[in-house]
């Protein structure tokens, strides 16, 4: 097994992911869920998640056992300013000074600035190669009003791009039926894993989250229909059981 393959495997659990993303504090200027972010942490971690993602300034607050994947996040943006446009914000070799087990990385296509993010994508998988560091790809169709402008031939060819430039795994948006997501990951050369969306009711959440399972995705990658709801603990061990079970 390869360096990047340990890696990659310490993001997982029982061959499954299941990613919580607390890097909303970055973009979001309300960051009252995200005001206690040890216990949030914690509170994931316990539950079940098997890997988080995170900017690199809250490394140092992580709870004392932290044993869960660590993915670093390199890109942000605010909702000031062009949130559309991600801008990068961290090294691959800071990241691993960090002990980062793999690097995130946000790019946002169909607006005005998908070149430079593209570029930037192809600078942090080369770092990433250089390291042998797992490189989660973060794919979005988004406007230059940062609305959502998907369709499933755009996030298809969102996933190759990714793959043809060097990622590892792929993030893709989470409002497709089951059937739709079949044929969006059909052809995907390496492992998907959707995001959660907007907030939604628990059983909805777990209903969407068993669907999406069957079709053949790695996984999930939720943060906000977690650490906003009521018990995020009681919310990840429900997934967890739906996920590695």
């Amino acid at each position: 097994m390869s360096i990047k393959e340990k890696r990659i495997n310490n993001l997982l659990h029982n061959g499954r992911m299941l990613c919580v993303p607390l890097d909303h504090g970055v973009t979001n200027i309300d960051i009252s869920h995200l005001s206690n972010f040890t216990r949030t942490a914690n509170d994931v971690i316990s539950g079940g998640a098997s890997s988080i993602i995170i900017h690199k300034g809250l490394v140092r607050f992580l709870p004392a056992d932290f044993n869960a994947g660590l993915i670093v996040h390199v890109s942000a943006s605010t909702e000031n300013v062009r949130p559309v446009q991600k801008v990068l914000v961290c090294e691959v070799e800071e990241a691993i000074k960090l002990g980062a087990d793999a690097i995130s990385v946000h790019v946002n296509l169909h607006n005005d600035f998908e070149k430079q993010m593209i570029q930037d994508l192809a600078k942090i998988s080369r770092d990433c190669n250089a390291y042998n560091m797992p490189l989660l790809a973060m794919m979005y169709i988004r406007d230059n009003n940062n609305q959502d402008v998907s369709t499933p031939e755009l996030v298809k060819h969102s996933i190759r791009l990714a793959t043809e430039l060097g990622a590892d795994i792929v993030k893709i948006g989470a409002n497709w039926e089951p059937d739709e997501l079949r044929q969006i990951i059909r052809d995907a050369l390496i492992p998907v894993v959707i995001a959660g969306g907007d907030v939604l009711e628990a059983e909805q959440l777990y209903t969407l989250t068993r669907e999406a399972m069957k079709t053949g995705i790695l996984g999930i990658s939720f943060g906000r229909n977690v650490f906003m709801s009521k018990k995020p603990a009681n919310t990840i061990k429900q997934l967890a059981d739906i996920i590695y079970n």
